[in-house]
């Protein structure tokens, strides 16, 4: 008479036979159910004798071409930026701390831009003159980076803006106009005016600010991100 299940357990004896069974029965199942696809067979292929893959070479993707506009503050370097700005709030420095700035694009020299005279505390015709500065160096600077040949506007390198948090944002304004100015100037008013138009024209971003009223140090590190930007 066979001996029942329960009292194997409680004499602290296990039988392992259905279990034994089960993992046959399941062996059995796999080795004759398994097939190699003809994707399996192709890796197989495609793998050298040795069983040990061949290093490939990878080329590099390319970064996206594009033109930099960097705005900066003048005569301020990057390591000394905290002691330079604690200098000046110490000596009670009224209206903008930072009132001049250095346009640059590319590696090209910069050109210095008056804070005072942009925020119209001069004649007109010194703003006027100071807006023609702007506007004429960045149509020369443009048009030394024009791709020849290009057949639509839009295929042109982008311009990105990039303006140091401690700057005012009048003059990343200041500098949007003057390359908007430029495209208005190469493809005609309209088109380069029009805002429903500027899918057909040059792509000018701006680059993303750093949180305004961070420590001075990391200010610091952005200035020196932006003057070392080419």
């Amino acid at each position: 008479m066979a001996e029942h299940a329960a009292d194997s357990i409680g004499e602290g004896r296990l039988d392992l036979v259905p279990m034994i069974d089960c993992i046959k029965l399941l062996l059995l199942f796999f080795i004759l159910t398994t097939r190699f696809t003809v994707m399996d067979q192709a890796i197989a292929s495609l793998l050298p004798p040795s069983g040990q893959a061949q290093p490939t070479r990878v080329e590099a993707a390319n970064p996206p071409r594009q033109i930099m506009l960097s705005l900066y503050p003048e005569g301020f370097q990057p390591s000394d930026y905290r002691d330079q700005m604690l200098a000046l709030k110490q000596h009670g420095a009224g209206g903008e701390v930072l009132a001049n700035a250095q346009l640059r694009i590319g590696g090209d020299e910069p050109l210095h831009i008056s804070g005072t005279i942009l925020s119209g505390r001069g004649d007109g015709a010194a703003l006027l003159h100071e807006m023609e500065r702007i506007h004429d160096y960045v149509y020369w600077a443009l048009r030394e980076r024009e791709i020849a040949g290009a057949p639509e506007r839009r295929e042109q390198e982008p311009v990105v803006i990039q303006c140091f948090s401690g700057l005012s944002w009048k003059f990343a304004l200041i500098a949007y106009d003057a390359v908007r100015a430029y495209e208005a100037d190469r493809t005609g008013l309209q088109l380069a005016t029009d805002p429903t138009q500027w899918a057909l024209v040059r792509t000018i971003d701006f680059a993303p600010p750093q949180v305004r009223n961070i420590r001075a140090n990391q200010l610091g590190e952005e200035l020196y991100d932006v003057i070392n930007r080419k």
